[in-house]
Parts: C-alpha cells; structure tokens; sequence
C-alpha cells in the first residue's frame, strides 16, 4: 500500500499540479505576493518529484515536491521567481519547517526564504534557498558570486555587469546557470554533493584527449571547480540542441556523425573513473521495480518476470571489451556546433560496457515525439555507423538487454515525475512492453 491510496492524498496531488489553482493559492498565502500591485501573471512547473511508497511514508518524507515558476510583475529582483514547495501528511510540516527555519537562509529577491503553510501541510523555499543546497546562494548571489568565478582561468577579468540566468534548476540536486561577463559566457553546474572536484578534474582529462581529435566530439572548455561552491565552471559551448537539429532535416548525417563521435569517446581512456557492471544495472532496474510493482500491483508478476529474465541472461552474454561510458548519453546532451557535435554532462563518467550508451540513446529517440518510422530510420542509421567506426561488434543479444533494462529504469524515472499524469498508467504498461520485447 502506498500513501497515493489515500483519497485525500491524490486530491491534494491533483491540486499541487494544477498551475492555476497553485497560482491563486500561492498569489494569497505567500508572503511578500499579497502585496499591492503584485500579480502573479504565470505559474509554471519546471520540476515534480514523487515519493510515494511505504519505505518513503514511514521515513516521513514528503509525497510530493515541486519547483514552481512565477512570472510576477510590480516586484522586485525582475519578473522570473522559483519556488520549491514540498507536501507531507499528518502535519509533518510543522517539524519540517522548524527544522528549514534553523538553517543557513538568505533574502530571496520576493517573500520570505522559507514559508510554512500549515493548513496545506506545505513547506516552500523561495530560491535561491534550498533544503539541500545550503551553498546555492553563494553562485547566485552577484557580491557572493565573486568570490568563486574562475577569474583565474578567463583571459580578463570583469567585475562589473555579470548576467546570472538560471538553466537548469532541480531542487536538492543540481541547478545549471548561465553567466555572462562583458567578453565571455560561462556554465556553472551546482551540485548538492562535495564531488566537484572530482568532475572537474575528469572533464580537465577528457578535454585533454579531446583536444587533436577533429572527429570526434567537441566539449565546453573547463575552468575548474569551486570547492567551497561545490561548482564546475566551463565555457559557453553555443550549438543546436541534437533534437530541434533533428527536427529541421538531415536526420541520417547528424546520426551518423553522432555514432562516429561516440565511437571516438568511447575509446577513450580516462585515469580513476569508477567501475559499472552488468549486475550493478540489474541490480538498480531490480530494486526499481519493486517500487513499480508496489504503485502498480497489476503489473508485478511481469516486472518481477522481466527482472529474472535479465538476470538469467546476464552471465550468458556475449563479451564486450570495456570502455570509457557517458553514462547518460541522450539527445539533449548533445548540440550541432558548427560542423561538429557537443556533448555534455559528465557527472557519470564511468569504466564498463559502452553498449549501454547505445541502448540509452536508442531508446531515448522514442520520447521526443518523432514518428515511428523515423525512429527507426534514426536507429538503422545510428548502429551500423558506430559498428563501423569503433571497429568492432555490437552484439545483439547485449545491445537488447541493455535497452530492456533501459526502458524499466525509465518506466521508474518517468513514475516519479509523472505518475498522476493523465494516461501515464498506460505509457508504465507500454515501457514494460517494451522491456519484455526490446527489439
């Protein structure tokens, strides 16, 4: 049983994830907006996050979470405005927010750092704080920002005029930020762990071999980390991103030249990056899809079917050399610049079997809306180029197990971010159809 069995749970879901409804709500009752002449024009979600099995109820966490964007105008600190709110039962809220309230805040450019709606059972952090993220002002804030910009890596310093928009911003995990000085462009990428550092240093290395390869993809410059941040700095890397690149026509050339850049990074060797295995992805989708199963007990004699199935088959695989992995290779990680494809994002660079990166990327073109056939004209050209250039075999029999396990970690991603959705139980049944036939 998990707390979305509760009527009055999903009535409040339903109305947490109703962007009009949260506007006026939100327009009233947080302070700061009740303002005269302060109008929420706009209320957009730009992140949800559902924990909502008994593991998460009896550890008191919240069900829901979500990250609203106001567009507000007659205030201060510009029109765009981030509010994190996260939703508990049984009062928590109360704890939570004395517990929020003790923490480390800063003046949010409107209302007040942190907000308790007791009669909602809410709790809302008005970025730049965060619950996790103590550190994030410190990237946001101009006189702040300061201290951690690597001055030190750019060709001239500018104090002045520093633009801060944020990209990319996931509550208690990471926010991506664009800066722009007076004759350079930089990304920030703020995490909630100390790892930084260590990011930094495989991007130093990754750039490094990069650097004489005209073929093989291209990435942003790296500038460091701030430690104390918990930052890693890169250039601007300006581009198409992959899917509106693909949209506009050329679909086989850019495939292609996507296949031969992965071959290339995939034959890369990068010093002290971590090991993955097969069972370590097993053992991942495994524990996944209890969860799935417990949300949708329907289905659980085919997940717990699929899981053993894969594990039947892992030992039994034919072999695969291991190589450099990305670890998240998707369409958006990618960008046309120029006559060469970025690639982004290297928070899980990893040792282990680089076919897992194909069967992510395969499966990842059936998301973003394109028809059928073109999918599998982007597939049939994708694999038997990056055959061809990394000069060895793909087997199938790997390559599908990989996308199964694929397509039931994605069944789960999607759960926690869409499971109230309307249709969503239909597209968990047809990710798990998918899984059980990958081909």
């Amino acid at each position: 049983m998990t707390v979305m069995d509760d009527p009055g749970t999903v009535e409040r879901v339903a109305l947490l994830i109703d962007r009009e409804r949260m506007r006026e709500i939100l327009q009233t009752r947080l302070p700061g907006l009740r303002a005269p002449g302060l109008v929420i024009d706009d209320c957009q979600i730009v992140h949800t996050r559902y924990r909502t099995s008994a593991e998460d109820a009896r550890r008191g966490k919240a069900f829901l979470s979500v990250c609203y964007e106001l567009a507000v105008h007659g205030g201060a600190g510009g029109e765009r405005h981030l509010f994190h709110v996260k939703a508990y039962r049984d009062g928590r809220s109360r704890q939570k927010f004395a517990e929020a309230s003790s923490a480390p805040t800063v003046p949010p450019p409107l209302g007040a750092a942190v907000t308790h709606l007791p009669e909602l059972d809410l709790v809302v952090w008005a970025f730049p704080n965060d619950p996790k993220m103590l550190h994030l002002p410190e990237v946001i804030i101009r006189e702040k920002l300061r201290r951690h910009l690597p001055y030190d890596r750019l060709a001239a310093r500018s104090d002045a005029d520093v633009s801060i928009d944020v990209v990319r911003y996931k509550p208690e995990v990471r926010c991506i930020t664009r800066y722009g000085l007076r004759t350079v462009a930089l990304y920030g990428k703020t995490f909630k762990h100390d790892r930084a550092r260590v990011i930094a240093g495989r991007i130093e290395a990754l750039a490094g071999e990069l650097a004489e390869a005209e073929d093989a993809f291209v990435i942003a410059p790296p500038l460091g980390y701030s430690a104390a941040a918990r930052t890693v700095w890169q250039t601007e890397l300006p581009g198409t991103p992959l899917p509106r690149a693909i949209e506009r026509g050329g679909c086989q050339d850019l495939l292609a030249r996507a296949a031969l850049g992965l071959a290339r990074f995939h034959a890369l060797r990068l010093p002290d990056l971590p090991r993955t295995t097969l069972a370590d992805r097993l053992a991942a989708a495994a524990a996944e899809a209890g969860e799935l199963a417990e949300a949708y007990p329907w289905l659980r004699a085919r997940l717990e079917e699929v899981v053993a199935r894969l594990g039947e088959a892992a030992p039994r695989l034919p072999p695969a050399p291991d190589g450099l992995v990305h670890g998240d290779f998707l369409l958006k990680q990618l960008v046309v610049h120029g006559d060469r494809l970025g690639v982004f994002d290297f928070d899980n660079l990893a040792l282990g079997d680089p076919i897992q990166d194909l069967a992510n990327f395969i499966v990842d073109l059936g998301y973003h809306g394109f028809e059928a056939r073109h999918v599998g004209a982007m597939t049939a050209a994708f694999l038997p180029a990056y055959r061809a250039h990394a000069g060895r075999d793909v087997p199938e029999a790997r390559f599908l197990w990989h996308v199964s396990v694929q397509r039931l970690r994605d069944a789960y991603y999607f759960h926690k971010r869409r499971q109230l959705a309307p249709g969503f139980t239909q597209e968990v049944e047809s990710m798990l159809a998918g899984a059980e036939d990958p081909r």
